[in-house]
């Protein structure tokens, strides 16, 4: 009988059971659905709500006072479908959210009004309906499913007010917590309603769209705008858009000149270009037809004004043939005449000499360091970058060390969202924890820890708490969706939410379980201290040797086959530039010994005997010549190590380049004008030869030497390290290398003469032979020149065709200079096979935040209400022109401010920690108020700050705390580490954040960090710089506050700000002093203005050529412009200043400095430059290729174009001075056949109206030195030595 009275109450149950899951009879106003608790499901679930659809009641006194206080006036007179608690599981369930809501009055009133009338709206029926009910524990029906019936207006309404309210300790938004990141209401709505994640719904709430019973109305409430009339519902402008005022625009903003799609720039000069040409062809071909002359087929010959031909074409070739005495050109022609002629006299001891104080000098040696520190390198130490860095790594210490690793499918393209990835990830991550060094040192020992002993790791395994035992196969999908969408309900075990955007990649919207790529991020401390930075660089060995192993498939527990494995650590960018170096090495040097080699091959003659070839050969003088450039290039960097200058890569690399390119050229002019000499004055001595060598090519050679050093030299005061260091090596080498081929090579030449003279082997002089007699006859170069080249570029025809195109080039140029980038990718610093250019590679494809930035305040004194005013976003009171309201503005456009993330304001969290109604914050104990409780201490021993304080807490600021009071909240907040019940506590999010004084009394600096947009290249990194600069110079502008921007990467980044006024300016100083060496040494102004001219549209056309090379602007490149100068002028002023020396018509002028030096500026720079370019082609880092394979080929292109075919162009053009300084004829007279030639013809006089005792002094000068020179002195035609 029991058992049947059992059996009926169970059916009993069961039969209500089943009538309470169908739809609820009545709806209809004054009707509920459900009220009072039945009792949970499980032991520890929440209480559920009974199901009923009785008419609602009236509360008695206590409840509603409780429901007014809770839900509104609106609920003072109204009956109410709740019970009192009901309304104090709300309450319970609010408090949770209050801290993060809150901060928005109306996002806070729509909350609670939604829920308070999903509980207690005493027309509940009407848009509410029990879908699904079951038995609680205590056998009483409970309510476990339901329909909430919204209208779309409520729902936008509401959802408008919330989702751009921020929550700073995270840099997220509140929408991420209480509405899983939803775009819409109807997704913020669904996502509140599940019962499946911590901190939902107790039991399941369904939102249709419409009711397809027809039953139910849409809940139809009043909600809040973050724009409210009402002062009392109004949000602040960093949690609503609308209140924010409109930010001016700025520059970045306005659309650029473009016509016809082409940019202003680059259509006006293609316009004026195309127009002046077009103008130009029409006057000549209305010239022609005007005057009916028609033009010669074939090439003109060059005019000639003296009667006699061959007798002027010799005086052409002649090397002592000059007419143009200019003052300065024959003070010098004079001094290095007599300088030669001692030092080939004195040969030997010259020599020794030279060589003893390049090994005095070389002595620096001793104090040789390279400097690797990037930061040393490219940044000034008082640069405004330098000085920041150093203000926030003592104020908040230096920003932390990363260790990262990104994991992916080999293919790219299927997700690596599946249980096998994660379980290989759990171990790698456990393997990495678990790594020790020698020392004994674990990642545990040198991770950041702000909450405790846990380190920061983000991964994804944090959802798991990084315990694989948690990770459950059946549901770790649901889990990680859950996860995702809602991180602060998944803390990991540092109790910082991880965002789907820090740890995974290569997905789009919310569709995590497509992500592509894992990304974890160890984050370690960093120091000031050296042995602590050591400690941790040696983890970070182990740790990039175990990744090694990994990404090889070489850990047997773990199979990597099918994963692509990218990794990095704070060192390894370090680590592989310096190996980048080291693999680059054989490149370079093998590149300089096919220069040396070509170098000592050319200047020889060859000969079809070989006895006669050994000794024709000066393989020996040329490497003396290359022994040259190396001994200044030792000795520049002993002088410069012992000042404590320490050398750089760039240095390394570049300076014996920049060195072989003037000193080679140098050479090949010294040797084809001694050879020369020998052939046309077989009667001079070797010391005659070589002082008359050098008396006609010294000025030209100090010429180009003087410019470049002064140029090089004036570089030296930039500000960059790198840059100014490399100038002042670059002029120290070159200016020794000049000295030293003005002394020492000579003396080699001697020497070597010498040798071939008594038929001596070149490299083994010991060895004499007997060998047939040389033939002194032109080169095969020089005579295709004289024969060819000189003819066809002096037509007149010709002359037309080159200006046209060298201007067209020059427009190409202009065109092409604002399309060169600037920057430099780490990537092309690296050996192609590094697995750096992987990480990048993949974290440019993967990562989807950018770097964080801080933006640090100085000197604000928080502790007063107008201090917080300029710092502060949540209250009304606050500043428009806070740095936390303009943060919020410029967030809201990040295509122009590269800011994507909310700041963290520390004194709005700070603040609202204080609000009293937000309960579960700020308490201190009732039994002693100075001590605060912990988030565990019972409520009944607690009292909550600010609770009747006077005046109350506001959102107007009145009554917060000042002085004294402010600190001492501040500290006890700074301590608190954020819970569960309050997550605005300070310790995790703010704990560095703040600077206090020596006396702490007040704040000195605080920082609200932020995140930049993906830094995808170059430009973007440039660009966030330019824009926080340009934020933080604003904020600073209309508050008072001093404020400035930080970011690792900004120090780097600093150069590239003023880099093109930077190269403008010192191309130009370089460019100037050119000219000002030009006009006076050659002491013809024309002629300095076309060197200048040639040399500017080099550059111009160089730097053109950058941008169709894809070589950005940088430092690297930046050293190459200044070499490109020095190479112009090598290129220029050679066949500048024969052309000024010459004498005859602007075209014979010309002529004869292409024949006299023109094939030794082609064979000594171009050829030797080809062949060091085209065996850097083969380097294996992508760097060498891109700023010294590609810049010095166009370099070498453009100035031979330039030098040798456009500027005996406009050389012939123009007609230079002729002048005599009697000052010259001590020169002139120690070649008495040359004089008593110049004397016949009339050219050595001064002017037209010289005197007859003019005539009478030089005629008695030759006359005394003819019976010198036949009598075997210093000017004896004879070779004695013979």
């Amino acid at each position: 009988m029991s058992r049947l009275l059992l059996l009926l109450a169970a059916m009993s149950v069961v039969l209500m059971a089943c009538r309470a899951e169908q739809v609820m009879p009545i709806h209809k106003d004054g009707y509920c659905v459900m009220r009072q608790t039945c009792g949970s499901k499980g032991m520890f679930g929440k209480q559920l709500p009974c199901p009923d659809n009785g008419p609602a009641i009236e509360p008695d006194a206590e409840f509603r006072e409780l429901l007014v206080s809770t839900c509104g006036p609106a609920y003072q007179d109204s009956k109410a479908c709740c019970s009192q608690d009901q309304v104090e599981d709300l309450v319970a369930s609010t408090k949770m959210v209050s801290p993060m809501v809150s901060v928005c009055p109306a996002c806070w009133a729509n909350f609670v009004n939604f829920f308070c009338s999903f509980t207690c709206s005493p027309n509940q029926s009407t848009f509410l309906n029990v879908t699904k009910t079951g038995i609680s524990t205590s056998k009483k029906p409970i309510v476990t499913e339901v329909d909430y019936l919204v209208s779309e207006s409520y729902g936008s309404g509401f959802f408008d007010s919330c989702k751009d309210v921020k929550f700073a300790a995270t840099n997220g938004y509140v929408m991420e917590m209480i509405g899983g990141g939803a775009t819409n209401w109807h997704d913020m709505v669904k996502f509140m309603g599940r019962d499946d994640i911590p901190m939902g719904s107790p039991f399941k709430i369904n939102f249709p769209l419409e009711d397809p019973q027809k039953t139910l109305k849409p809940f139809e409430g009043t909600t809040r705008q973050c724009n409210d009339t009402d002062v009392q519902y109004r949000c602040a402008c960093v949690d609503c858009l609308s209140v924010c005022p409109v930010l001016p625009p700025t520059p970045g903003e306005q659309p650029p000149c473009r016509v016809f799609g082409f940019s202003c720039w680059s259509f006006s000069l293609t316009f004026i270009y195309t127009v002046t040409l077009g103008a130009a062809i029409g006057m000549f071909i209305l010239r022609r037809r005007i005057t009916a002359v028609k033009d010669l087929i074939g090439f003109e010959p060059v005019t000639r004004h003296e009667e006699d031909e061959d007798e002027n074409s010799q005086h052409l070739l002649d090397p002592d043939h000059y007419t143009s005495r200019y003052f300065v050109s024959a003070l010098l022609q004079e001094w290095f005449y007599h300088q030669g002629y001692i030092c080939a006299k004195h040969a030997w001891r010259t020599i020794s000499i030279c060589f003893g104080l390049v090994a005095f000098f070389s002595l620096g040696w001793s104090n040789f360091g390279v400097e690797t520190d990037p930061v040393k390198l490219w940044v000034a130490p008082d640069s405004i970058s330098a000085v920041h860095k150093a203000t926030f790594d003592q104020s908040f210490g230096p920003f932390y060390r990363t260790a990262q690793v990104i994991v992916s499918y080999k293919d790219g393209k299927d997700s690596i969202v599946d249980e096998q990835s994660f379980r290989r990830l759990f171990k790698i991550n456990d393997r990495i924890k678990s790594l020790e060094t020698k020392r004994g040192v674990k990642l545990s020992d040198i991770c950041l820890h702000p909450t405790g002993d846990d380190c920061v790791i983000q991964s994804p395994t944090g959802y798991w708490q990084d315990d694989i035992d948690s990770f459950d196969s059946d549901s770790w999908k649901d889990d990680f969706q859950m996860c995702a969408e809602n991180p602060v309900q998944c803390l990991p075990e540092f109790q910082q939410p991880l965002k789907p955007d820090i740890i995974l990649g290569g997905f789009e919207g919310t569709e995590y379980t497509r992500a592509k790529a894992f990304i974890i991020t160890y984050v370690i401390q960093n120091s000031v201290d050296k042995v602590i930075t050591d400690i941790a660089q040696d983890w970070e060995l182990a740790y990039l040797e175990f990744m090694d192993d990994l990404a090889n498939d070489r850990i047997p527990e773990i199979r990597t086959d099918d994963l692509r494995i990218s990794y990095s650590s704070e060192s390894s960018l370090e680590i592989e530039l310096n190996k980048s170096s080291n693999t680059d090495v054989r490149t370079v040097v093998l590149s300089y010994l096919v220069m040396f080699l070509y170098a000592s091959l050319a200047l020889g003659r060859f000969s079809l005997a070989p006895r006669r070839m050994i000794i024709d050969s000066k393989f020996t003088l040329g490497m003396s010549g290359i022994f040259i450039v190396l001994a200044s290039i030792s000795t520049s960097v002993g002088i410069f190590s012992y000042l404590g200058y320490k050398i750089t890569l760039i240095i390394a690399e570049v300076i014996p380049f920049l060195v072989l390119a003037v000193g080679v050229d140098n050479i090949f002019i010294l040797c084809h004008e001694f050879e020369r000499r020998k052939m046309n004055h077989p009667e001079e001595s070797i010391e005659e030869c070589a002082g008359r060598t050098l008396g006609r090519m010294g000025p030209s050679i100090l010429l180009s030497a003087l410019s470049e050093t002064i140029a090089f030299a004036l570089g030296g005061m930039v500000t960059m390290p790198a840059v100014s260091v490399f100038a002042m090596y670059a002029a120290m080498a070159v200016w020794v290398d000049f000295l030293l081929q003005v002394t020492a090579f000579i003396s080699c030449i001697a020497l070597d003469a010498q040798r071939a003279e008594e038929d001596r082997v070149d490299c083994v002089p010991c060895i004499q032979i007997r060998a047939p007699q040389g033939n002194e006859t032109e080169g095969a170069l020089p005579a295709w020149v004289r024969k060819y080249y000189g003819p066809l570029i002096l037509n007149s025809s010709v002359k037309r065709i080159v200006i046209a195109a060298f201007l067209g080039l020059l427009t190409a140029g202009l065109c092409l200079m604002p399309s060169v980038e600037i920057g430099l990718d780490q990537r092309l610093a690296l050996p192609r096979d590094s697995y750096m250019v992987q990480f990048f590679n993949d974290l440019d494809g993967y990562f989807r935040v950018g770097p964080p930035v801080y933006f640090v305040v100085q000197d604000v004194d928080a502790t007063t209400r107008q201090g917080q005013q300029q710092l502060c976003g949540r209250f009304s009171t606050c500043s428009p022109a806070s740095i936390a309201n303009v943060l919020e503005q410029e967030r809201k456009r990040p295509g122009v401010s590269y800011i994507e993330q909310p700041a963290s304001v520390w004194i709005d969290d700070f603040l609202h920690w204080l609000n009293p109604q937000i309960e579960t914050c700020c308490r201190h104990r009732k039994n002693n108020p100075l001590q605060l409780c912990d988030p565990e201490d019972d409520e009944d021993d607690c009292d909550v700050c600010y609770a009747e304080k006077e005046p109350a807490w506001n959102i107007s600021m009145n009554g917060l705390p000042e002085g004294e009071e402010f600190m001492k909240y501040l500290g006890e907040w700074l301590k608190m580490s954020p819970a569960e019940m309050c997550p605005l506590a300070g310790k995790a999010a703010y704990g560095d954040a703040i600077k206090l004084n020596q006396a702490k009394d007040k704040v000195k600096l605080s920082h609200f960090r932020t995140y930049h947009t993906p830094m995808r290249n170059q430009h973007d990194f440039i660009a966030g710089y330019k824009s926080a600069h340009r934020i933080a110079e604003q904020v600073e502008k209309d508050t008072g506050a001093k404020v400035f921007p930080y970011s690792v990467f900004y120090i780097f980044f600093e150069q590239y700000i003023d880099i093109v006024p930077l190269t403008i300016r010192l191309l130009l100083v370089a460019m100037v002093s050119v000219g000002l060496v030009t006009a006076g040494i050659l002491g013809s102004p024309k002629v300095a203005l076309v060197v200048v001219g040639v040399v500017g549209m080099i550059m111009v056309d160089v730097v053109g050529s950058m941008a169709v090379m894809g070589v950005s602007l940088n430092a690297i490149s930046l050293v190459n412009l200044v070499i490109c100068v020095g190479i112009s002028v090598e290129f220029c002023s050679h066949i500048a200043r024969a052309t000024v020396e010459a004498e005859g018509t602007p075209d014979e002028r010309v002529f004869g400095a292409l024949v006299e030096v023109g094939s030794s500026v082609f064979s000594g720079i171009t050829l030797t430059k080809f062949l060091g370019i085209f065996v850097l082609a083969f380097t294996r880092s992508k760097i060498f290729e891109v700023y010294y394979f590609r810049m010095y080929l166009s370099i070498v292109v453009v100035g031979a174009l330039h030098g040798l075919v456009l500027l005996p162009v406009l050389l012939s053009l123009i007609q230079t001075e002729q002048t005599i300084s009697l000052r010259s004829i001590g020169w002139a007279n120690t070649n008495p056949s040359s004089a008593r030639r110049r004397l016949r013809e009339g050219r050595l006089l001064q002017g037209n109206d010289s005197s007859d005792d003019e005539h009478d002094e030089v005629r008695d000068v030759v006359e005394r030195e003819l019976p010198r020179s036949q009598n075997g002195g210093p000017n004896s035609g004879g070779r004695g030595r013979r």
